[in-house]
């Protein structure tokens, strides 16, 4: 399949004396390597980059490829989204599920999947190998290659959602100025003006991502822009019964209340309604955590 659609796509491309870089344009749509490789069958464009080509080739799609191509296997995609919505907290037993979760993910679906979709999973697996294992390697080529590339989209789609959260763990334990810098600015402008309030096929990843780029702006001590997102994130979960990450914004709320308005008592209260919801959705880890978070914010408050 990959040998057979990269032929097609580089003979039209030849034939009508177009080179790489005249198909690919600004590279905000398709890079020239990503056409290299497609051309040259070692990966699978997505629909959406199928479509362009198309377009820029004046192919049919049918042409190209055939129904079963356009459709990602349904067992493909509830992989993608258990391994999407795990929490580790470094915990050993949840890092050995997703662990297996991934194994199974690269022995079954990954040769057969586009470039676009390897590459969530590859984010995926380095993201998760930043938590568990402390590992930055993998995650800095991904970021190399892609992050400038989302910067030029206009419209976030999940792969983009992705490698913002790769982005942000990159630079989570740098220094203030490398988090002040343009790109995160930028990075965290294109959050706020990407998301929406209903319908929300990102709901649960949007609403990760805003979590630790909140942690960013806390640290900055950028206020508006943390209120602005809290309150986002707090409409998307609501919007879209996306739950599982309440307790974590209700903790970010109390934090907002504590180191913005200095409302202790009213920072501590919702640091337990947070740690109670934990508790109601099954989540006793995170339970611990947020009363764990409570103790050490409220330290860092007294000698501020």
């Amino acid at each position: 399949m990959k040998s057979i659609l990269g032929r097609k796509i580089r003979l039209a491309r030849e034939n009508q004396e177009f080179t790489r870089e005249m198909v690919c344009e600004d590279e905000s749509n398709i890079t020239i390597r990503q056409l290299a490789r497609i051309e040259s069958g070692e990966s699978l464009p997505t629909l959406t980059k199928l479509t362009f080509l198309t377009n820029k080739l004046n192919l049919s799609l049918d042409y190209l490829v055939d129904e079963s191509y356009i459709k990602l296997p349904k067992e493909y995609l509830l992989l993608k989204n258990k391994i999407m919505k795990q929490t580790i907290y470094k915990d050993p037993t949840r890092a050995e599920k997703v662990n297996l979760l991934f194994d199974q993910m690269y022995d079954e679906f990954y040769d057969n999947i586009s470039e676009d979709e390897q590459l969530t999973i590859d984010i995926l697996r380095a993201t998760t190998d930043i938590v568990v294992f402390n590992n930055l390697q993998f995650e800095s080529g991904l970021l190399k290659e892609y992050f400038p590339q989302m910067l030029l989209q206009k419209e976030l789609r999940e792969l983009d959602f992705l490698l913002i959260y790769l982005y942000f763990f990159y630079i989570f334990g740098k220094d203030k100025a490398y988090k002040n810098a343009n790109t995160t600015k930028q990075t965290i402008n294109k959050l706020v003006k990407n998301s929406t309030y209903s319908n929300d096929s990102n709901a649960y990843l949007a609403i990760k991502i805003h979590i630790i780029a909140l942690n960013f702006l806390l640290e900055l001590k950028d206020y508006e822009m943390y209120k602005q997102l809290l309150n986002i994130s707090k409409t998307i979960s609501e919007e879209n019964q996306e739950f599982q990450k309440k307790p974590i914004l209700q903790m970010m709320e109390a934090k907002y209340l504590l180191f913005h308005l200095s409302e202790t008592e009213k920072a501590k209260e919702m640091y337990r309604v947070a740690a109670k919801t934990a508790m109601l959705l099954g989540d006793n880890i995170a339970h611990d955590q947020i009363l764990l978070e409570m103790e050490k914010d409220l330290k860092l408050f007294e000698v501020m």
